[in-house]
């Protein structure tokens, strides 16, 4: 039997947690404490048991997200860091998806100012400069300001966000931050000092990784938009020779590895780039092994927002197969970014 058959995300996610949606009560109002509550909704969108959560307990996550200091929020001084505020907003539409939609009423109570988000001179997501050589953290700017705006501007009935400026940014992206060549997002100037930015993050990832897993931010709203990804050759060129570790792309599997299968999913098809020969068997490969790891996944050590991540990835493995459920999960294939618009 495998892991999925049990249904198993209520052992996953914290006591505190748990209660929360079946009995009520007050979320954790720190980081920590809106991530899980978050992670909680995305492993049950992934799982098909969304549609189980009591109303009560979606209309308290609700509330709790209307009066976060999400990221843009007026009258906060300090605020949840786009990531995080876009990872809420994406909870609130899978909600939707099974028929708890507070989307309007929440985006409704915020009175949000894009002009703490974006430099209106370039049309840019504002990003803390400093930072820039860190291209997957910085991304978690340049894609969440992006995926924030976009959900007003579906969802808000005040119409606070128009989608055209959504689209604005993408291109000012494409223009200013997409590197000719290679795909990747380029925040920073100084080659020599990204040089030896990459040589000190080497001692704790392959800085490769972080190229995908910064860009990839950025991809997810232009797949929402439907907007082609600038210079996808090269990058997807790279996520195929990635591909080639086994069993996953380091010791356990995470949002990384959705970040490659979501790329090389989405883009193969708007780009010059021919599928090779044995992607589907790499890719049936990734599928198994991702299911012999979760079913016998830790109980600690293996936090619940990683297993959010493999499981989005396994749901990517099952697309790219074109198969009609998601192995050892027995649900129907989620193309999650489509429906959340950030993960």
């Amino acid at each position: 039997m495998t892991f999925m058959d049990l249904r198993r995300w209520q052992d996953w996610a914290p006591r505190d947690v748990n209660a929360f949606w079946e009995d009520g009560g007050r979320i954790e109002t720190t980081p920590s404490g809106y991530l899980a509550h978050a992670d909680y909704v995305y492993c049950r969108a992934l799982t098909g048991t969304l549609g189980d959560v009591p109303p009560a307990g979606a209309q308290a996550f609700a509330q709790a997200v209307a009066e976060a200091p999400l990221a843009g929020r007026s009258g906060h001084g300090a605020t949840l860091r786009p990531h995080l505020s876009a990872y809420l907003l994406g909870a609130l539409n899978l909600l939707a998806l099974s028929g708890h939609d507070h989307r309007g009423e929440t985006l409704g109570a915020i009175d949000l100012d894009a002009d703490r988000l974006i430099d209106r001179a370039r049309m840019l997501p504002r990003w803390p400069r400093a930072w820039s050589h860190h291209t997957w953290r910085v991304s978690h700017w340049i894609g969440g300001v992006p995926a924030i705006l976009l959900n007003f501007a579906r969802h808000d009935p005040g119409g606070t966000v128009e989608e055209g400026l959504v689209g604005e940014i993408m291109a000012a992206c494409d223009r200013h931050l997409i590197a000719d060549g290679t795909g990747l997002l380029r925040a920073y100037r100084s080659e020599p000092l990204q040089a030896l930015f990459r040589l000190c993050y080497r001692a704790r990832h392959d800085p490769a990784h972080g190229d995908i897993g910064g860009v990839v931010h950025v991809h997810w709203i232009n797949h929402v938009l439907g907007r082609p990804y600038r210079h996808a050759e090269p990058l997807l060129e790279r996520c195929l020779g990635d591909l080639s570790r086994y069993p996953f792309l380091e010791d356990v599997p995470y949002c990384l590895d959705f970040d490659y299968l979501f790329l090389l999913r989405t883009g193969i098809g708007q780009s010059a780039v021919v599928a090779p020969e044995g992607l589907e068997d790499r890719v049936r490969r990734y599928g198994e092994d991702l299911v012999r790891f979760l079913a016998g996944a830790p109980d600690t050590g293996y936090p619940l927002h990683k297993r959010v991540g493999a499981l989005a990835a396994l749901h990517e493995t099952a697309l790219m197969m074109h198969l009609e459920t998601v192995p050892g999960v027995h649900v129907e294939p989620m193309d999650i970014i489509r429906h959340a618009y950030w993960l």
